[in-house]
């Protein structure tokens, strides 16, 4: 899949990979720790069995991993279950550009787009409310976003 000018999504071969994992860990892991504790043996079997390897997609930027994408899609929407950069790529507008291909995606799909944040991850929480997502629901740790088709602007 193309469609983010020099970036491109590549569905991925093994999404349980220790190179998977170990960016997942690296990104995760303060918020993780900080609200549940990180246990890796849990970690890794909570991957397996809550996100199948078809909804994990590479990110690319001139041939370069940059980090990588995991979302299903819904009878009425798209979710987000992570979107995970590696730490030089952050805060250059790469996850911006991956939240607007998935907006365009919604579009064409004619889906709403939800996605779920930590409360104490605060750049990801600005980078969604800047992008228009609404609050749909709170939970403890977590807060629930939800953003329209028909709002999407691509």
């Amino acid at each position: 899949m193309n469609g983010i000018k020099g970036v491109a999504i590549k569905p991925m071969e093994d999404p349980y990979s220790s190179q998977v994992f170990d960016l997942t860990k690296a990104e995760l892991f303060p918020f993780v720790d900080e609200v549940f504790g990180w246990d890796d043996a849990f970690q890794k079997q909570r991957m397996m069995d809550d996100y199948k390897p078809h909804w994990f997609y590479w990110l690319e930027f001139e041939k370069e991993e940059i980090g990588y994408l995991c979302f299903k899609r819904y009878d009425q929407a798209i979710h987000i279950h992570l979107l995970i950069l590696k730490p030089q790529w952050q805060n250059r507008g790469y996850g911006r550009k991956v939240m607007e291909f998935i907006h365009s995606m919604a579009r064409l799909e004619q889906r709403d787009i939800t996605l779920s944040s930590f409360k104490i991850n605060t750049k990801a929480v600005s980078l969604y409310r800047s992008l228009g997502y609404h609050l749909s629901g709170e939970e403890e740790h977590f807060l629930l976003f939800r953003k329209s088709f028909e709002g999407v602007d691509v």
